[in-house]
């Protein structure tokens, strides 16, 4: 495969993957709050959405790395490359704690979003520098 191509691929992955967080992150759980004050309820409807994301989420993020390892086979595994996976390797562990966290409470610890956001901006600067 070209090497263009899976760059490319690469950093469409990225930013389909980013752009999900933070539209789920900024739009999505304000909105929660705000469409279901009853805790229950709105626990009930994260829940549905969460699994709906996983789904996608779950898809995306299989591309991505099998992306990032065909770019390391096939050009040398560099050290953007190194960092993209050691990222997905730490964001993936965050959205465990997160969903973990969050099942055992009523919202998860603000720094687990806000370490991976920032995962998540090296995430895109790593993808780019592959």
């Amino acid at each position: 495969m070209d090497m263009a191509l899976l760059s490319g691929l690469n950093i469409l992955l990225v930013g389909m993957w980013v752009g999900m967080y933070l539209f789920t992150t900024f739009v999505v759980s304000p909105a929660f709050t705000e469409l279901f004050p009853d805790h229950e309820a709105r626990t009930g409807h994260r829940r549905a959405v969460g699994r709906h994301y996983a789904r996608v989420n779950g898809l995306l993020t299989a591309a991505l790395f099998a992306v990032v390892l065909a770019l390391g086979l096939t050009s040398g595994f560099r050290a953007a490359l190194w960092l993209e996976l050691g990222l997905l390797v730490l964001i993936g562990g965050l959205v465990a704690l997160h969903v973990r966290r969050g099942q055992a409470e009523t919202r998860p610890p603000a720094w687990i979003t806000n370490l991976t956001l920032a995962a998540s901006v090296g995430l895109c600067g790593a993808a780019v520098l592959a």
